[in-house]
């Protein structure tokens, strides 16, 4: 152990010592800490950025301080800090009562400590009792609101929002610590749905040295994978523990990923960079899940009222289309019925002429057989050669005859059969009706409301009693000529 000389005994020393005399190590040491001791009486305020961050098994706390953006700079000036777990109550109730920070690595920070020389070592180092969270809180904002300006101006602040997003985003790639409370609680979510998500993890650290480019290489993996969306969750933190969503780099690399960003970053008081940058940001890991999910629904909704819509138009069209077909086949059956009734009527007078050419021939043919036979009752010889000239002509009479009445036979066939195509009881098999008034005369105009007409079929007559009546051409759902209320029988 050192002693420590001090007043005229002390320089005397010092003199003896720089006039030829040799510092022993402990001597030295001592010499070295008592001058840091007068140069630096009381403790100092001293600001850097962390690195190295450790924490001892016994409980003490070590890192060192370099100049902010040196980048772990081994030549660069570095100040070695031990704050020791006696002192971190105090430390840790400032930190917390600024909005939660934390010490870390790459945090910028403000502390209050003593300057001292530890011989054990051999280093001068800083004993920490103290931290000025609102410097760190200053240097946070300001660097947010300067990376935030960057973005603006270079216009990827809003690059991401306008991505289009899939009409069913189920392929989600998702950026997280794999295992993590918040990679359980967003996969539940989506599970919980009842769509077939799919989801492509890319495990990647989300806080500490490694973060900034865990997340940078994790986007850039899945902005060239076959998915719909990239998801970005973690779980809740201090402010500390999610500078990594402040960062420059890795709110670039967001706003220039090919696919939309969606992020639940899990802060609830404040909002991070990426959130800004991002496609759609969410607060938690689950409600990130859920905004897929209700994105999702959406869609299914759209396509169900779609669904309904097209239903209730085809059924729409096809009731008009049957209202059509069962005009149509009115019209029909009233042309049909316009069309045979002149048919009917050459009929008609087809039988009447053949009747009387028939009655006219054969008389013809009785008063020239009578006058033949008187002819051969008055003169036998004439009456001879009557008969051998009757003889000679017969056969050309016999085929006169015989094709006359083959003609007659046929146009009789003829007559025939176009009376039996037109027949009533052909047309009422074919599935037609036949509606007569009370008289027993065919309906052929608009029968008025409350007149009794019967309907025949192949089958069946029956008699109805005329509600109501509308023209053959009207459309469906146009009222109808006479809306008198009737009732309708069976006969």
């Amino acid at each position: 152990m050192s002693s420590t000389l001090e007043g005229p005994q002390a320089a005397a020393g010092a003199d003896a010592r720089q006039a030829g005399s040799t510092w022993s190590v402990s001597d030295l040491a001592a010499a070295v800490g008592e001058t840091i001791q007068r140069a630096f009486p009381s403790e100092v305020w001293v600001r850097g950025e962390i690195i190295g961050y450790s924490a001892a098994a016994s409980g003490h706390i070590y890192f060192s301080l370099i100049e902010p953006g040196t980048g772990n700079d081994r030549r660069g000036a570095r100040m070695r800090v031990a704050l020791f777990k006696g002192r971190q109550r105090g430390v840790n109730r400032d930190l917390a009562a600024a909005g939660g920070l934390t010490l870390d690595d790459g945090i910028e920070v403000r502390i209050r400590a003593e300057v001292e020389y530890y011989a054990g070592s051999g280093q001068v180092q800083l004993i920490m009792s103290g931290v000025d969270p609102h410097f760190t809180l200053g240097v946070l904002a300001a660097d947010r609101e300067r990376t935030l300006t960057e973005l603006t101006e270079s216009g990827l602040l809003r690059r991401n929002a306008a991505v289009p997003l899939a009409l069913v985003p189920l392929r989600v790639g998702l950026v997280t610590a794999a295992g993590s409370a918040a990679h359980a609680d967003f996969v539940h979510e989506l599970e919980a749905s009842s769509y077939a998500f799919e989801v492509l993890l890319c495990d990647a650290r989300v806080q500490g040295v490694t973060a900034e480019a865990d997340l940078m290489a994790a986007l850039r993996t899945l902005g060239g994978a076959d998915i719909d969306v990239i998801a970005v969750v973690r779980g809740g933190g201090d402010r500390t523990d999610l500078l990594a969503f402040d960062l420059a780099s890795v709110a670039k690399a967001v706003a220039m990923c090919p696919l939309p960003v969606f992020c639940g970053i899990g802060h609830e008081t404040d909002t991070s960079v990426v959130d800004q940058v991002a496609h759609t940001a969410a607060k938690t890991p689950t409600a990130c899940a859920a905004a897929l999910v209700a994105h999702v629904a959406a869609f299914d909704e759209r396509l169900a009222r779609t669904r309904r819509e097209v239903d209730r138009l085809a059924r729409s069209r096809a009731a008009a289309a049957a209202a059509r077909l069962t005009a149509a086949c009115s019209a029909l059956g009233l042309l049909a019925e316009r069309r045979l009734a002149r048919p009917r009527a050459r009929l008609g007078e087809i039988r009447l002429r053949l009747g009387h050419h028939a009655q006219r021939h054969c008389g013809t043919a009785a008063s020239k057989l009578a006058g033949a036979r008187q002819a051969l009752q008055r003169s036998p010889a004439h009456a001879q050669r009557a008969m051998a000239s009757l003889g000679s002509r017969r056969p050309r009479l016999q085929r006169a005859s015989t094709r006359r009445l083959e003609a007659a036979k046929a146009r009789l066939r003829s007559a025939s059969a176009l009376v039996s195509a037109v027949a009533p009881e052909r047309t009422l098999a074919r599935g037609f009706s036949i509606t007569r008034a009370a008289d027993g005369s065919i309906v052929r105009e608009m029968p008025a409301a409350g007149e009794t007409i019967s309907t025949q079929t192949q089958h069946a007559v029956f008699a109805s009693v005329v509600d109501h009546s509308r023209a053959a051409n009207a459309r469906p759902g146009e009222p109808a000529d006479d809306p008198t209320t009737g009732r309708t029988t069976d006969g």
